[in-house]
């Protein structure tokens, strides 16, 4: 935090601003609000069940324990809803295509006594987990009693129902009421009524009545981010950058922007910065620290930061054990990351990190050649030449050289001009 608060002060005066010119729409952020959001945010608790779902914690949601005589409508439901995600696991981990139906059918049953007895959640759910697509009435009327709760999901997916089905304008002035009340009670909804004015969404650009408006869109970001969602911040890091060109965001702004979205607590702009510091090699140090928070978060693209750094060697940060295991931690993570296979693939050939493993260099490199990486192309194509981890077929090795050659990989250019 306090190096937040020091970038800020050093940029803009303790306030993330646009130039004087643009100061119409008032787009900043006070570096005291970075740190009562911090402490909202350490002050917000959440049960081990909700905790286990929002993270998609398998493990733990596997190890809760079943709800008593007495629990809560909402103790049900979550007890169901976790046990609807165990049934997709094998689905989710590609291992089959149907679910367990032991655990959907458990899941069904809790999720459907949740909803008798009023829960909002478990309503939602029934309507848009439960309810078959042909059975429209249906997921529409559960979404009517569960938005007469004030539970926002539904109340945003019932007035998309209405702007795609409504033919009049009384319908479409109900929806807009449903989203205005949304958006007054969460930024998710504040964020879906901004996409409204930026016509994100085709299928709704001509029934929703909201004419393209950027600059209000960039109101309603500010105040999503004020209201310490880090989701307001990164767009308007974007729109800064280069969307939705033209508005008043300049710039100069968007570093600023992009750093209060990653001190906010959203993965993404924890890895989008750690990329920015490592790219420009303004501070490494700062590379490392968000890339650190990014991996903490799931991020991918703070593992391949770190991964890179301690490659590279960037800032005297020389270490292959640890640059091998950010990137298998990237892989774990996204196993069709072709960036990744590549790295990895040429790691374990050469044995930087790990004793080198041609079987398993080869199992990488065969992807990730195969989705055109020209550094496993060439490593793929120089074991199959000597037969490392591969049966030896000079001509495919040949083949691989060319393609990584073809892509102008130097180092096949030049074994192709010495050898063949």
């Amino acid at each position: 935090m306090k190096q937040l608060l020091s970038l800020i002060a050093g940029v803009t005066g303790l306030c993330i601003a646009l130039p004087v010119q643009a100061q119409a729409t008032a787009v900043s952020f006070p570096a005291e609000r970075l740190q009562q959001c911090e402490k909202q945010r350490d002050a917000v608790k959440t049960n081990a069940a909700r905790e286990a779902i929002e993270n998609d914690d398998l493990i733990a949601l596997a190890k809760l324990p079943a709800p008593g005589n007495n629990a809560t409508a909402n103790q049900i439901y979550l007890y169901g809803k976790a046990k609807y995600l165990l049934a997709y696991e094998a689905v989710t981990n590609r291992q089959t295509e149907k679910p367990d139906a032991t655990l959907l059918a458990s899941a069904h049953k809790l999720i459907e006594t949740a909803a008798k007895q009023g829960d909002a959640e478990a309503l939602y759910d029934q309507a848009m987990l439960l309810t078959p697509l042909d059975q429209a009435q249906q997921r529409v009327a559960l979404l009517k009693l569960s938005a007469e709760k004030k539970f926002v999901p539904a109340m945003m997916q019932l007035a998309e129902e209405y702007f795609l089905t409504s033919q009049n304008y009384e319908g479409r002035v109900e929806a807009q009421s449903l989203i205005q009340q949304a958006a007054d009670m969460e930024t998710s909804a504040k964020i879906r009524l901004a996409e409204y004015y930026l016509h994100i969404d085709k299928r709704l650009n001509n029934t929703t009545g909201y004419d393209y408006d950027v600059e209000k869109a960039i109101q309603l970001f500010q105040e999503v981010a004020m209201a310490c969602d880090g989701r307001g911040a990164y767009h308007l890091y974007e729109m800064s950058m280069n969307k939705f060109k033209p508005n008043s965001l300049e710039p100069t702004a968007a570093v600023n922007w992009l750093t209060v979205a990653a001190e906010l607590g959203l993965p993404k702009a924890q890895g989008d910065l750690a990329e920015h510091y490592f790219k420009t090699g303004d501070d490494i140090k700062q590379a490392i620290l968000w890339g650190e928070r990014a991996a903490e978060n799931n991020n991918v693209k703070g593992m391949i930061v770190l991964g890179n750094i301690y490659y590279q060697g960037k800032g005297g940060q020389s270490n292959l054990s640890k640059s091998l295991q950010y990137f298998e931690q990237a892989l774990q993570i996204d196993e069709d990351n072709r960036f990744v296979q590549d790295q990895l693939g040429m790691m374990y050939y050469k044995g930087e990190g790990v004793p080198a493993d041609f079987r398993k260099a080869a199992e990488l490199c065969k992807i990730a050649a195969n989705k055109g990486q020209p550094g496993c192309q060439y490593y793929l194509g120089l074991m199959y030449v000597n037969g490392e981890g591969v049966t030896q077929d000079i001509d495919t090795g040949i083949g691989w050289m060319r393609k990584s050659a073809a892509q102008d990989f130097a180092v096949a250019k030049n074994w192709l001009r010495e050898n063949w």
